[in-house]
């Protein structure tokens, strides 16, 4: 009889514990409604399917207060089923619509890549004069082009094609089909989203105003000479060459490059 008393006591205490703490809960959540989630346990990296997610335990069913239930929340795994992580994705998020779609719409576009109402415009240009290839996606360059000696240049004059800047600091959307890398990315991929094969190559897409298209548009194919400028490069005014003037080398105020005293460090 004291073992059968014991057990029941144990019962019932036991149920007053489970009531107590459920009590606690609901005065901790106001008695909020509880309703379910799925939830993101383990990171997901972009790309992977909804349903593959599902079958790696990457995604549980979860359940929090209505009140935090985002309107998006996904309510069964079929919805997500097919699609694919748009980016990577965390632990410890709820589920949403929107963090999965199609594997074509998943792919980036180059037109996504414009900003600000730009264009994309390209020139072909070989290796000489674009920086011997080595340019990449992302990187700004400069835009000169040659053009023929002024009327009236005195005969032998060193500058046979002056050079003037058309442009400078523009940015280099695509080479090639390659196009620059977007935030995440670690791997450069074609316009179909494979991995992309880093070549050089002379054909050069920039991202620039209309009116900036225009007048590299309207300028000789073959005039255009690039240099390769850093990121924090300054653009200043550079005025038409002077045929007549002295050759630097042979002006006492300039004699190198980086002025009179050399290059600064060297």
């Amino acid at each position: 009889m004291i073992l059968i008393a014991a057990v029941v006591i144990g019962a019932i205490a036991a149920y007053a514990l489970y009531t107590y703490i459920g009590g606690i809960e609901d005065e901790a959540n106001d008695n909020a409604e509880r309703v379910r989630v799925y939830k993101i346990v383990q990171d997901i990296p972009k790309g992977t399917f909804g349903d593959e997610a599902f079958a790696m335990g990457m995604i549980e069913e979860a359940t929090i207060a209505k009140e935090f239930r985002p309107a998006t929340a996904i309510v069964e795994p079929a919805a997500i089923e097919g699609l694919v992580a748009i980016s990577d994705l965390a632990a410890n998020q709820v589920v949403v619509s929107n963090q999965f779609v199609s594997q074509s719409a998943s792919l980036s576009t180059f037109s996504s890549l414009l900003k600000n109402n730009e264009v994309a415009v390209t020139i072909s240009v070989d290796q000489v004069r674009g920086v011997a290839g080595l340019l990449v996606p992302g990187d700004f360059v400069n835009i000169l082009v040659t053009t023929t000696p002024a009327e009236g240049t005195a005969p032998g004059s060193v500058y046979s094609q002056p050079a003037r800047y058309l442009f400078q600091k523009v940015q280099i959307l695509a080479v090639g089909q390659t196009r620059a890398l977007q935030p995440g990315e670690t791997v450069a991929t074609n316009p179909d989203g494979s991995p992309a094969d880093v070549t050089s190559s002379g054909m050069l897409t920039f991202a620039v105003p209309a009116d900036a298209a225009q007048k590299i548009a309207s300028t000789e194919a073959g005039s255009f000479y690039l240099t390769l400028v850093p990121k924090d490069y300054q653009p200043e005014p550079l005025p038409p060459l002077d045929p007549a003037a002295p050759l630097p080398g042979e002006d006492a105020s300039r004699l190198t490059p980086y002025g009179p005293d050399g290059q600064p460090g060297s």
